[in-house]
């Protein structure tokens, strides 16, 4: 909190012995006789806020007289008081507030009735002084709750922060010992107890005035828990339901966001919830107070990672009679798929209420049996008779979209019906690279193949591929791996036909299920290693998609898994593909079969096993002391990832340490200072690939949170550590953990941009890319455009990929229009000669990220309701892999996020009535304008010259023939005059005589009529489904007078939205959302029976028939 030192206007009340000087006062602060002492304090403290200038030459007398103990107290007080007048206008406050609270309320340091004054300068001087004892009191507290949380945990370090705290158990006063934070002179030694006082009148300020929220910010940054209960239990036995609802919002949103320690923040969110769950079991609360309060308690329980408590609600709601109950079940529901974190979705499924005769397929699907759970059986038990066939329908549609994958259907169906691709793009692209033979390159030829899977992410196309096999077979090798992987972008989120779909590209194996697959040659293997991991990036891009096809998909890999070590190829696709499809599922068995193919000690194979495992476990804490792991596993896990820590040491491949690193960095996603230790220990190790992965550690375990702690580490780090790639990563992690404030991204950066190291510079490029995709900053593209002419190759790759992200999904009018200028600039650098392959790899990489998902797609880090989508994060971390493995390009499909809103009726077919208004211009959020075919010029044939002078001749010859046949036709006109006509204007024509002619052509131009500029309008209404990107949610409104109405209207118009129909008995017009088939839609309907003559019995029959003729006609 920071003090606002507000400058005192002089006391202008009407004073006939106002002082002009204050020197004589002074002179009597030093005589013997404390009454004139007393009588000259007295009139200073009346003149001190005009002759403060004055008054600053005595202040070692005021303060030695505040001392003195000879002296009355009232003296001493008064002499403090003026003493801290002065102090207040020299700006110290905390020297201020020192002398302020030995003088006294009396004295003008009155917390509670300061503000209340009607003086301007009695209000400045109390607020001033309140918030340097709030600051200090915040500061000490804080202090104080970590010194009592280490020694409760038994440790002896700061952990990640470099402060050494020393807690005097006795008084409760906390020392900090460090040199590099200075604290207000004056105010480190104020007395504890008196702090506490001045706060505690000025929370009591804050309940008469009814600001609950100022007091809580307070309690929260105070880490206070006793104090926020209070708050609350003051507000809900004081104020109405609303005002109760709107300091609950506030103290969640504020816990949730701005709180950096995840315990204290998680014990406020319990106590929040307590609060909602009262409010939503009233039974005389309005709806809409229970639809906040219903919404509320899910992001909180969500926050917890408590899905138990969430299950009741759900079956609460779907339970009720009212239909609106149900529907606001079902948007909740969505919202929790939404949030990225699927096992958890997974977990709130196991919690509904099942039908007898399916309870035990689903528990075959999660994993888990659901009749063992009491509360399920409970449940069952009391409303076994009340539960009809509609609420079953609505159970039924809830574990739809919490574990069979409609919400992944959903974003399917959308990108491939609305994809807005522009074909022209790879033609171009395809045509450049060939002119130039950078074709014969591989490095831009699987560039080429990744930009086309990311042109046409999620949407199904696959028509350039299939008009280009023969350039597509260019690709060999590894490059062959991952042209086949792309077909896992292409079709992302596809998972009922994907192994249709991937059926020519994957190992062959035995046709009995039970019989063990067949080993693979030791060599080769491309395709078909690729097309494993493509048919993980299937089901892994999309967090929603079907639990039970997942887990099929993960069946079938890890038999091909076990059976392919001996080809290092086929088992790095299988163990990447185990570790999408396995996703956060932390299944003991998958991991030990992924330990196994580490162990064989290939660098490869072993990479790849050490990624998966990450993905395994990912965000589960594994290894440490706080962990979300099942206790039965707890130990067995910990034992696989101290093995995992040893292997790292002992072995010689720097691939399999890389891949070891990540995945030690993706197991801690999200754990916050439960990874400390471990990211303390990576950071400290000799070998920098171990730095290398801590920084991403630190990255995934405080990815989102803005931890002022983490961004410290990640500055020092980038400034001080020997290897380059530790100082890149660290400024790369920079995005992650400040993705929800973007803007700060840019202005760490802004120096790190003018360092002499490259890597630096390039990792600058890419973390403001990533924080600030598809905002089309003016500030952030700026500071990028020096870079695109960077002395270095790679750091030109990195400005134009991180520009490439900013301008995603941006019209072409965006940014005064250098949008259009940008993409030229990548056609140009792609056909230029003179570029470097890295940075045409840049330039053809940044092509397919700026139209990603059919532009339907952009890189979004968090879901719609503010929390960090796992999948995306981890994607996005794989992604910037590829700077060491190529095939890593592949896993950015899971962090493209599709940017469409669908609304939603019970039923889940989409009503076409229902629009969206957006107060904005139509081409401000319009799809880039596509590109246009040259056509080539045909040939004019050009018109034989007629010289004057040949001209002149033959109409003086026609005249002439004219003339002579005057006499003939009884003195009519000669029959050559036409032609005498058609001549002498061709000869007027040819010398330049026709005048007339270009003033007819001039008229014939005026009379067209000149096409009037419309003028755009400034706001029009979206039709369901559409795009709606995360700059345009924020002028869309919805119009709630239309027969279809969202079910929660402060919902941001984005994502999937539950509607209500007004006027349930008219009729609807419905659209029935259906996944795309590999079959062509316009396929043509089957003819109606007929019979059929095969051709030969025909040519016999007429040949019969013409003989029997011949011989009728011979009788």
């Amino acid at each position: 909190m920071t003090s606002l030192i507000t400058t005192i206007p002089p006391n202008n009340h009407n004073n006939n012995n106002k002082m002009t000087s204050a020197t004589g006062l002074l002179s009597m602060l030093t005589e013997p006789d404390p009454i004139l002492v007393h009588a000259a304090l007295t009139r200073l403290l009346k003149v001190v806020d005009t002759l403060w200038h004055e008054v600053a030459r005595s202040l070692p007398d005021l303060e030695s007289l505040s001392e003195d103990t000879s002296l009355p107290e009232t003296t001493r007080k008064i002499a403090a008081a003026v003493a801290s007048r002065v102090y207040f206008h020299l700006e110290e406050p905390g020297q201020a507030l020192r002398l302020a609270l030995e003088s006294g309320a009396e004295y003008g340091f009155d917390v509670v009735n300061g503000l209340k004054k009607g003086e301007v300068r009695e209000r400045a001087y109390v607020e001033c002084l309140v918030g340097a004892a709030v600051e200090e009191y915040i500061k000490r507290k804080r202090d104080m709750y970590d010194s009592m949380t280490l020694f409760k945990e038994g440790g002896g370090g700061g952990g990640l922060d470099d402060d050494t705290t020393t807690l005097d158990t006795n008084t409760g006063n906390v020392a900090v010992n460090n040199p590099n934070k200075n604290n207000s002179k004056g105010v480190s030694d104020l007395d504890m107890n008196k702090l506490k006082q001045v706060v505690h009148l000025m929370y009591e300020r804050c309940y008469a005035d009814g600001a609950y929220n100022h007091a809580l910010g307070v309690a929260l940054e105070a880490r206070e828990m006793d104090k926020v209960k209070e708050i609350l239990d003051i507000c809900s036995a004081r104020c109405g339901s609303h005002k109760l609802l709107h300091v609950l919002k506030y103290a969640l949103t504020t816990s949730t966001t701005l709180v950096p320690l995840k315990s204290f923040r998680d014990s406020v969110v319990q106590i929040v919830a307590g609060y909602f769950h009262s409010l939503l079991d009233d039974p005389n609360e309005i709806d809409h107070v229970k639809k906040v309060s219903a919404v509320s308690i899910t992001t909180a329980y969500l926050t917890l990672k408590k899905p138990a408590p969430l299950s009741k609600i759900l079956t609460r709601l779907l339970d009720g009679n009212a239909q609106q109950d149900a529907l606001l079940g079902l948007q909740l529901c969505f919202d929790l798929a939404d949030a990225g974190n699927q096992n958890f979705a997974a977990d709130v499924a196991r919690g509904l209420p099942q039908k007898n005769e399916i309870m035990e397929e689903h528990a075959q699907v999660v994993g888990e049996d659901i009749g063992s759970s009491e509360e399920v059986e409970q449940e069952q038990q009391q409303k076994p008779q009340q539960r009809t066939d509609e609420i079953w329908t609505r159970f039924d549609n809830a574990k739809k979209v919490l574990i069979g994958g409609f919400s992944s259907e959903l974003g399917l169906s959308f990108l491939h019906k609305h994809s807005a691709s522009d074909t022209l793009i790879m033609e171009n692209l395809k045509k450049s690279l060939e002119e130039r033979g950078a074709g014969r390159n591989s490095v831009l030829h699987n560039c080429a193949v990744a930009t086309h899977a990311y042109l046409n992410a999620g949407t199904t196309n696959d028509a350039f591929l299939r008009d280009n096999l023969e350039w597509l077979k260019k690709a060999s090798n590894w490059a062959k791996f991952s042209a086949t992987a792309s077909l896992g972008v292409l079709h992302a989120g596809h998972t009922t036909e994907a192994m249709s779909l991937l059926e020519p590209y994957l190992p062959s194996s035995s046709s009995d299920d039970t019989a063990a697959f067949a080993t693979p040659a030791p060599t080769g293997g491309f395709a078909e290693g690729g097309s494993l991991y493509a048919l993980g990036i299937i089901h892994g891009s999309h967090a929603g998609s079907s639990v039970n096809k997942r887990k099929e998909a993960n069946d079938f890999i890890r038999n091909h898994l076990r059976a392919s070590h001996a080809n290092e190829v086929i088992s790095h696709g299988a163990a990447l593909g185990v570790g999408l499809t396995a996703f956060g599922t932390n299944k003991v068995e998958i991991v030990h079969e992924l330990k196994e193919l580490l162990y064989t000690d290939s660098a490869i194979s072993g990479e790849a096993a050490g990624i998966a495992i990450g993905m395994v476990l990912v965000g589960s804490g594994a290894g440490n002391e706080h962990n979300s792991l099942p206790p039965d596993t707890v130990d067995e896990l910990l034992e696989v990832v101290s093995e995992l820590k040893n292997y790292a040491r002992e072995t010689q491949h720097e691939k399999i340490i890389r891949g070891i690193s990540i995945g030690i960095a993706l197991i801690n996603f999200g754990q916050e200072e439960n990874a400390d230790p471990v990211i303390d220990e990576m950071r400290a190790d000799r070998d920098p690939i171990i730095r290398y992965g801590a920084q991403y550690a630190l990255a995934l375990a405080y990815c989102g949170t803005g931890s002022n702690k983490a961004v410290r580490i990640l500055l020092h780090t980038a400034v001080s550590d020997v290897s380059d790639d530790v100082r890149m990563a660290a400024v790369l992690a920079l995005a992650f953990i400040l993705y929800k404030t973007p803007e700060r991204v840019p202005q760490l950066v802004k120096l790190l941009l003018e360092s002499f190291n490259p890597h630096v510079r390039y990792a600058s490029c890419m973390a403001v890319g990533i924080a600030m995709s598809g905002t089309s900053n003016a500030e952030s593209i700026a500071l990028l455009e020096p870079m695109l002419s960077d002395m270095t190759d790679f750091v030109r790759q990195g400005a134009l990929i991180g520009t490439a992200m900013i301008y995603m999904q941006q019209a072409d009018t965006a940014n005064g229009k250098k949008v259009k200028i940008f993409r030229d600039k990548l056609a140009s650098i792609v056909g230029d000669k003179h570029q470097s392959t890295l940075t045409k790899m840049g330039a053809i990489l940044s092509t397919g990220i700026l139209d990603a998902g059919g532009r339907n797609c952009s890189i979004e880090l968090g879901s719609k309701n503010g929390f960090t989508k796992m999948s995306s994060a981890v994607g996005l971390a794989l992604w910037l892999q590829h700077w060491y493995w190529f095939p890593m390009m592949n896993m950015l499909s899971l962090a493209l996020t599709p940017t469409f809103t669908i609304a939603l009726n019970k039923d889940f077919k989409y009503p076409k009535q229902f629009e969206i208004q957006c107060n904005s211009k139509p081409s401000i959020f319009a799809y880039p304008k596509k590109l246009e075919e040259k056509k080539e010029e045909k040939k004019k044939r050009v018109e034989t010259v007629t010289l004057s002078t040949t001209a002149k001749s033959k109409a003086r010859l026609a005249r002439k023939r004219a003339k002579e046949g005057t006499d003939t036709d009884d003195g009519g006109m000669a029959p050559m005059d036409e032609d005498v006509k058609e001549d002498k204007t061709k000869a007027d024509k040819s010398i330049g005589m026709d005048v007339d002619e270009g003033d007819e052509g001039a008229n014939l131009e005026e009379k067209k009529p000149k096409k009037k500029r419309e003028i755009e309008p400034t706001t029009y209404r979206l039709s369901n489904p559409c795009r709606i990107t995360k700059a345009q949610a924020s002028v869309c409104t919805f119009d709630l007078t239309q027969r279809y109405c969202p079910i929660f209207s402060d919902k941001t118009p984005s994502g999937i939205i539950i509607v209500t129909d007004v006027k349930p008995g008219e009729e609807e017009d419905l659209g029935t959302v259906k996944p795309p088939s590999i079959e062509s839609e316009d396929e043509a309907e089957a003819p109606e029976p007929f019979e059929w003559t095969p051709p030969e019995f025909r040519e016999s029959e007429n040949e019969n028939t013409i003989s029997n003729s011949e011989s009728a006609s011979n009788e």
